[in-house]
């Protein structure tokens, strides 16, 4: 339903979505006819069992809403929905940032029964829930999403069988505000750097041009430090542009210091030696 947060640097994405599980009950059946052909019942949810479903990827505390309420047919079919609003880990790869695609798994297990009592399985296509997501998807922020594939599981636990669905989700950054905010004004300072260095101006003022780069690209890199995480092992492109901002400016004017002739003596001086001592 949508994509909430996305925290790079802890490896986390908030997401809401619902939960629709239906399942059959051979012991609530009855005849329409009889009851005033009454076919459909709403139910308190604690009427009758329902499936206990766990998050595998879940890392913050129980945020479910609650589900007071179930349907019943008069053919024994129980459904109920349940909203969530979960954060999940995720392996976020920041290498294309900030034109990155991401791919995060909710995993739906129920470990308080084995596969000889609940099987899980999904009752719809891969191109219907895709249709259906794309169709009820209701933020337009940072994330865009994509893609959704279906994953039948199966986890073996020493002498039990456990059965369970997993979910990719993928999903797309939009870059055009890293561009305007980031990656701008990283290149104008390259450009504005490069151009200084072919400029005619004074050694002081070349200096304190410098400084002021030196300056705009530690703020720049402030900004990453507190965007990416830090454990990747494939940090972006974009850190390659300049990872050491001492090597990258300042050293063209200052060899150039040090390379200039010293300034000759003035008119109306001259040179002579030191008297030796007799």
């Amino acid at each position: 339903m949508s994509i909430l947060s996305v925290t790079e640097k802890l490896q986390t994405v908030t997401v809401y979505f619902l939960v629709t599980m239906k399942w059959k009950n051979v012991f609530v059946t009855w005849n329409p006819q009889d009851f005033c052909n009454i076919s459909n019942l709403v139910l308190p949810v604690d009427t009758f069992w329902s499936p206990y479903i766990i998050i595998y990827e879940q890392v913050d505390e129980e945020k479910s809403l609650s589900r007071p309420f179930l349907s019943i047919t008069h053919n024994g079919i129980i459904s109920t929905t349940q909203q969530h609003q979960v954060t999940i880990t995720c392996n976020l790869e920041m290498h294309k940032f900030p034109f990155d695609t991401q791919m995060c798994s909710i995993s739906l297990f129920s470990f308080n029964h084995p596969a000889t009592d609940v099987i899980l399985q999904s009752n719809q296509t891969t191109d219907e829930v895709n249709k259906k997501s794309k169709l009820y998807h209701l933020t337009n922020g940072e994330w865009k999403f994509t893609n959704i594939n279906i994953i039948p599981y199966r986890l073996e636990d020493e002498e039990e069988v456990f059965t369970g669905i997993i979910y990719e989700i993928s999903m797309k950054r939009r870059p055009i505000l890293y561009v305007l905010n980031l990656i701008f004004p990283t290149c104008a300072l390259y450009l504005l750097d490069m151009t200084i260095l072919f400029s005619s101006s004074s050694y002081e003022d070349n200096i304190s041009f410098q400084l002021s780069l030196i300056i705009g690209e530690s703020v720049l890199a402030l900004i990453l430090k507190d965007i990416l995480p830090t454990s990747s092992d494939d940090p972006p492109i974009i850190e390659y542009l300049c990872p050491n901002d001492d090597g990258c400016i300042g050293d063209l004017p200052i060899n150039a210091a040090e390379e200039e002739t010293p300034p000759p003596f003035p008119q109306g001086y001259e040179t002579a030696e030191m008297p030796r001592a007799s």
